[in-house]
C-alpha cells in the first residue's frame, strides 16, 4: 500500500492515467490531492498542468470537489461521487457507479452502469444494464446493450439503440430512442417537443388525463393499438393511426410511437404509480428497487384474447394452403400419369413400325419413302424393365416428358 498527499488548486485539472485495477474517486472540502494505491508503483506530480496521478494497481484518490477529471482507462470497476467539476472518463472494462456528479463524459463502459444525481451526460456504448436517476441537463448515449431505467431528467433523452427493455419516467423534454424489447413510459409531454420512441415488442405509455398531444401511433398488426383516454376511439382492425388527446392545439406536444407488437396508452393512474424497473442499483449502499412491473387489469385478457384470434387465422390459412397444396398434387400425379401412358403408346408404336420395316416420314409436302429394299434385321423389342426405368425417371421428374419419349423411341434400333 503506498499513498502520497499534495496541495492542488479546488479548480485544478487532474489526469489519472490508466488505472490497472478498480478506481474510487471522492471529492471533499480539502484543497488537497491524496491518493492511495494496492500496489508498488504511484506517482503524484503537481507541478505540471494537468496534476498527474499513476499507479500500477487499485486506486483510491480523493480530491477537491470542483476539479476537472480526466481518466484514461479502468481495467476493472469505477466509482465516482461528489464531483460538481467536469468529468471525463476513458474505456471502463467493469461496472460504473456515480452520485452526485456534474458534467459527465463516458467512452466504452463494458460492464453495467448505475448514475444517480449527475449533469449533462454523453456517453458511448454500453454493454451492460444502464440505470439512470436525476440528471440535470441532456442525456445522450450512443448504445446500451442491456436494460435501461431512466427517471427524472431535466433535459432531453437521446439514447440510439437499447438492446433490451427501456422504462422512461418523468422526463422534462424530449425524448427520442429505440429499443429492441418492451418499452414502458410514464411522461407529461410537454407543448413544442417531440418524442419518437420505438419498440421492439410491447409498448406502453402512461400519461395525465389533462394531457394536450397529438399521437401518431403504430403497432404490430391490426387491433394491436389501444387508447384509453375518455372519448378517444381508434378505428377498428387498425395497425397505424394517428390520435388527438386533448383540444388545446397550440399547446400540443408531439408523440411518434412504434410498437411490433402491442401498444397501449392509458391514462389510469393506480398501476403505473410503481412502473417497472430493471433491478439495477447503486453500489454505495442506496438501492435503486422499484416494485414489479404490473399492467392495467384487463390487459392479460385482451392479449389472450388478440393471440387467440391470432392463432385461429393461422390455423384458418394454414388448412387453406394444405388444401391449396393437395389439389396441386393431385393435379401433378394425374399429370404424370397422362405423360406416361403417352409415353408408353408412342413407344409401343415405334415398336410396332419397327417390327414392319418402316421408316416413311413427311418433310413440307413430300413423302419420303425410307424403308430398306433389302432384307431387314429387326432389333429385339423394348423390354419391360428398359420403359420402366424410363418412366420412373420422369416420374422422379428426372427428366421431361419430350426426353422420355425420344428415349423410348432410342431403344427400337439397339
Amino acid at each position: 500500500m503506498k499513498q502520497q498527499t499534495v496541495p492542488v488548486n479546488p479548480n485544478a485539472n487532474v489526469l489519472i492515467h490508466a488505472v490497472h485495477g478498480d478506481l474510487r474517486v471522492a471529492g471533499w472540502e480539502r484543497n488537497e490531492l491524496m491518493a492511495k494505491t494496492s500496489g508498488s508503483l504511484l506517482e503524484l506530480v503537481s507541478g505540471t498542468f494537468p496534476i498527474s496521478v499513476t499507479c500500477d494497481e487499485d486506486l483510491i484518490v480523493y480530491l477537491p470537489h470542483a476539479v476537472t477529471l480526466q481518466v484514461e482507462r479502468v481495467s476493472g470497476d469505477a466509482s465516482l461521487q461528489a464531483l460538481s467539476g467536469p468529468v471525463t472518463l476513458g474505456p471502463v472494462d467493469g461496472d460504473l457507479t456515480t452520485k452526485d456528479l456534474g458534467p459527465l463524459t463516458l467512452g466504452v463502459v463494458s460492464g453495467d452502469v448505475s448514475l444517480r444525481n449527475v449533469g449533462p451526460l454523453n456517453a458511448g456504448a454500453i454493454a451492460g444494464d444502464f440505470t439512470l436517476r436525476g440528471g440535470g441537463g441532456v442525456c445522450a448515449v450512443d448504445t446500451i446493450s442491456g436494460d435501461a431505467s431512466i427517471r427524472d431528467i431535466d433535459g432531453m433523452v437521446a439514447i440510439e439503440n437499447v438492446g433490451s427493455d427501456l422504462y422512461v419516467r418523468n422526463v422534462h423534454s424530449a425524448v427520442d430512442v429505440k429499443a429492441g424489447g418492451d418499452v414502458a413510459l410514464y411522461l407529461v409531454p410537454l407543448p413544442g417537443q417531440t418524442y419518437d420512441i420505438s419498440a421492439g415488442d410491447d409498448l406502453i405509455l402512461r400519461m395525465s388525463p389533462d394531457t394536450n398531444v397529438r399521437l401518431h401511433l403504430t403497432g404490430g398488426s391490426p387491433e394491436s393499438i389501444h387508447v384509453d383516454f375518455p372519448g378517444v376511439m381508434v378505428p377498428e382492425d387498425c395497425s397505424g393511426c394517428e390520435v388527438v388527446i386533448g383540444k388545446e392545439a397550440d399547446a400540443m406536444a408531439e408523440m411518434l410511437l412504434t410498437a411490433g407488437d402491442d401498444l397501449l396508452v392509458s391514462n389510469q393512474a393506480d398501476s403505473w404509480d410503481s412502473a417497472a424497473d430493471f433491478g439495477v442499483g447503486m453500489r454505495d449502499g442506496s438501492e435503486w428497487t422499484f416494485p414489479p412491473f404490473e399492467l392495467p387489469e384487463d390487459f392479460s385478457e385482451r392479449i389472450n384474447q388478440r393471440v387467440h384470434a391470432a392463432m385461429e387465422r393461422a390455423q384458418s390459412h394454414l388448412e387453406a394452403a394444405n388444401r391449396h397444396a393437395e389439389t396441386a398434387g393431385h393435379r401433378a400425379s394425374i399429370k404424370i400419369e397422362a405423360s406416361m401412358r403417352r409415353a408408353e403408346a408412342k413407344a409401343r408404336a415405334a415398336e410396332v413400325r419397327s417390327r414392319r420395316g418402316q421408316a416413311a416420314f413427311h418433310v413440307g409436302r413430300w413423302n419420303w419413302d425410307a424403308t430398306p429394299h433389302g432384307p431387314v434385321e429387326t432389333s429385339a423389342p423394348v423390354s419391360d424393365d428398359e420403359r420402366l426405368a424410363i418412366l420412373k425417371m420422369l416420374q422422379e421428374k428426372k427428366i421431361s416428358v419430350e426426353e422420355a419419349e425420344k428415349l423410348l423411341a432410342s431403344l427400337e434400333g439397339k
